[in-house]
């Protein structure tokens, strides 16, 4: 691959690993799960049946929470991207003559580039500041029209809902229908987070008409129609934040997060990148990958992770978005591994064959792959 973003990346992930620190992927939830599940694997199967069914009617949900919600008063703003967002931001502080902003950081808030932008555009950000808060939602409740928020401690829940202006901000696949859904949810997060039964404090909020005016909600897509489009690649937006896929990830735990230079690391990145960005930007992620299945194994949403990533570098492949002499090798070696005769040919030949698509600077710090003189199929023969 010949982009700038694959030639940073390298070069990252070989700093990160001649630091000679491998990040801990030690995962050992079984005695949590055992305590708040008869079955830890039934407890996933029913999430993660749920999370599938709401993403695949997903504008059934945005609709019923759109009435609801709107019902006690108060307005929801989509947002296509963070371009969009940031205009809106600006124009709604501008418009209340704000100027001073508590901006609770979070994944989606670090992606939106909110607090960066915010920055540029010379307002204050104040930690302190219960004047104006910008905060991410866990999820949307459809049936209620409620938002479900979870706190890292009682002083930022304290400093949240006594705001005197509210900004909420949610990525549109987090959409519950029920709130009975979020126990099992949050138990599955927590477990798979911080090996802890329960999110410490939690709120519902829910608008009602006439009290509380200064509300907003902004809800965003920011590429995410991209996944929702491919029936294969919607399950990825059913993932919870959890990072349980990381913390088994042999890959991530050579080199951690800075190579991927995004708030998405490890597994999930190398799934989603290249629909959340761009193509050619992000495609490398998904050869950056042994295939283990580890990451499919632990993950409470049953997101088959590994298959995802191959079926990222299949359509790669068949989009012609691969440089034409990755694709002439995955050609050759497709051709050979599809074809007996071939695979039973001499060792000598399928050396040849490896050594002419493999660059030689490639093995130059291990031994180059030895083949066995007999196949499966002749040993099978000879019995």
């Amino acid at each position: 691959m010949k982009t700038n973003e694959y030639k940073f990346f390298i070069s990252d992930c070989k700093e990160a690993i001649e630091k000679n620190k491998s990040i801990d992927i030690s995962y050992d939830i079984e005695d949590i799960s055992l305590r708040n599940f008869k079955s830890y694997n039934n407890a996933k199967k029913k999430s993660a049946n749920l999370r599938q069914k709401y993403i695949n009617h997903i504008d059934e949900l945005l609709v019923s929470f759109d009435k609801n919600f709107t019902e006690g008063g108060l307005d929801i703003n989509w947002s296509i991207d963070y371009n969009n967002l940031i205009e809106d931001l600006i124009k709604l502080f501008n418009d209340n003559k704000i100027k001073e902003v508590n901006v609770f950081e979070s994944k989606l808030i670090k992606e939106l580039g909110i607090i960066k932008n915010l920055k540029e555009e010379e307002f204050t950000i104040s930690p302190q500041s219960k004047n104006c808060v910008i905060f991410e939602p866990r999820y949307a409740i459809s049936q209620t029209g409620s938002l479900f928020l979870d706190f890292e401690s009682a002083f930022e829940m304290e400093l949240v809902m006594e705001a005197e202006f509210k900004i909420f901000i949610l990525p549109f696949n987090n959409i519950l229908k029920n709130l009975e859904d979020i126990e099992i949810l949050s138990q599955l997060y927590s477990i798979n987070k911080n090996k802890t039964n329960y999110v410490s404090l939690t709120s519902i909020y829910t608008p009602k008409t006439n009290k509380e005016k200064n509300v907003e909600l902004f809800i965003v897509d920011n590429g995410r129609t991209s996944l929702l489009e491919s029936k294969e690649h919607r399950k990825a937006l059913t993932c919870i934040d959890c990072d349980a896929c990381k913390k088994v990830c042999p890959v991530y735990a050579l080199i951690g997060d800075k190579p991927y230079n995004n708030v998405f690391t490890g597994p999930i990145a190398n799934v989603v990148l290249p629909f959340l960005e761009t193509v050619d930007g992000c495609k490398h992620l998904s050869f950056n990958c042994v295939l283990c299945g580890n990451c499919t194994k632990v993950c409470p949403m049953n997101i088959p992770l590994t298959d995802l990533i191959i079926a990222n570098r299949n359509m790669f492949f068949e989009n012609r978005n691969m440089d034409y002499s990755d694709r002439y090798k995955v050609k050759v070696l497709k051709n050979h591994l599809i074809s007996r005769n071939k695979l039973n040919k001499q060792v000598w030949r399928k050396e040849i064959l490896l050594k002419f698509l493999i660059k030689r600077k490639l093995t130059i710090s291990r031994p180059f792959p030895k083949f066995a003189k007999e196949t499966f199929s002749h040993l099978k023969s000879h019995k």
